[in-house]
């Protein structure tokens, strides 16, 4: 039986054509994902630098350990309180996993508290109001990427007003003494790098001012001795030269 070419034709067609397809497909699709992968700009990891200047501020809380020993008696008027201030410091990351810098701090609080001392004959209030802290010191570092670990050392200052109130025997009155005290510091903490520029931390500071003797002539006074625990978190901004 004879069968023309076109219906020969007819019947082969559709076969054919999904060869080609087929075909076409395989040579297209390894061509077409080399062009995307050569086109997509490949990410880069952010590096992290921690040589430079860098400034900032803080907020926290301080809560203190000081004793007053007077003549009548001892107490502990322990003020505590708010703390915020501002740091300025500079790293250097002499390794990928180390650095030492220089940092200093000062830091305004409201921390204020105030105790009693009675005798039979007497009674005298003594308030301890602290205006602000002071350090600064060196500090090494363990650096983790963006994330640092460091300790801290140095020296510290303090401003405190001291106010005796007292009365007794039909006589009364009251005395003011502004003291600012030297010290020392010791401190800890961790401090993540979120971008080139920008850090948080959170730290931890331990001041110690020694005994120090508060007292006006012809008034009551004390030795007193303070020592300081800040807790605090900050921002701080770098310049990466």
């Amino acid at each position: 039986m004879y069968t023309s070419t076109s219906a020969r034709f007819a019947v082969f067609a559709p076969t054919i054509v999904a060869a080609l397809a087929s075909t076409v497909g395989a040579l297209c699709v390894p061509a077409y994902g080399a062009d995307l992968s050569a086109v997509r700009p490949a990410v880069q990891p952010m590096s992290y630098n921690w040589t430079g200047i860098y400034v900032g501020a803080n907020f926290g809380g301080v809560f203190t350990n000081e004793d007053a020993n007077t003549p009548i008696g001892a107490a502990s008027p322990d003020p505590s309180g708010v703390l915020g201030g501002f740091q300025l410091g500079y790293n250097y990351q002499f390794s990928p996993s180390w650095l030492l810098g220089v940092e200093a701090e000062f830091d305004l609080t409201s921390a204020q508290g105030s105790t009693n001392f009675f005798t039979p004959a007497s009674a005298t209030t003594l308030t301890s109001d602290h205006n602000w802290y002071d350090t600064i010191g060196g500090r090494l570092g363990y650096v983790m990427g963006p994330l640092l670990v460091y300790v801290k050392g140095g020296g510290a200052w303090m401003n405190a007003d001291y106010r005796f109130i007292f009365g007794g025997g039909g006589i009364g009155g009251s005395t003011s003494i502004n003291s600012t005290r030297p010290g020392w510091t010791f401190g800890t903490g961790l401090e993540y790098m979120m971008t080139p520029q920008w850090s948080a931390k959170v730290a931890y500071d331990y001041l110690d001012f020694g005994t120090t003797n508060i007292g006006a002539p012809g008034g009551p006074g004390a030795a007193v001795r303070t020592e300081v625990h800040e807790v605090k978190a900050g921002l701080n901004w770098h310049w990466n030269p």
